[in-house]
């Protein structure tokens, strides 16, 4: 009886894993068809107002937020985006019978950075280490074809 609960196991875990996806199959593909070239995420879907992206920076550092083309390697035409803003996620304390405990509501965010009618805004990252990089679109039709990236900025001197 053991051996038969056992093989039944091992069958079950060579299923297993020959279920997970490699290289090779569709679902893979469509991740990688999902992220556009230059370190951008996109391209952005059907019609909508505003889009996000949430990323991690280090405390301190100069970034810049960008909506940039579908190619994700252009910048995006400023002519169809309102804003870009950065935002922070607020730090709420919860009371509970054992302890205050901090954490990061993923919808409570308060706004770090905000620059009109242009296709990034440069920003220095909060002590959080966390932000989200979002792009206001003028029309619902604006959004699609543009993704979002977060880069540290070339500063030249001289």
């Amino acid at each position: 009886m053991q051996f038969t609960i056992l093989a039944t196991l091992a069958a079950a875990a060579a299923v297993a894993v020959n279920a997970v996806p490699t290289a090779d199959t569709p679902l893979a593909a469509r991740a990688i068809e999902a992220r556009s070239g230059c370190g951008s995420t996109g391209p952005l879907g059907d019609g909508h107002y505003i889009w996000w992206i949430t990323v991690g920076c280090n405390s301190g550092g100069q970034y810049k937020c960008q909506a940039m083309g579908a190619d994700g390697c252009l910048p995006g035409q400023t002519k169809h985006i309102g804003s870009m803003e950065v935002d922070v996620r607020t730090l709420v304390t919860v009371s509970d019978s054992q302890s205050d405990v901090p954490f990061q509501d993923p919808n409570d965010t308060t706004q770090y950075a905000k620059q009109s009618n242009t296709n990034s805004v440069t920003f220095t990252c909060p002590s959080g280490g966390q932000i989200r990089c979002q792009a206001n679109f003028n029309d619902n039709n604006d959004g699609p074809n543009y993704s979002l990236r977060v880069i540290v900025p070339v500063l030249y001197s001289g």
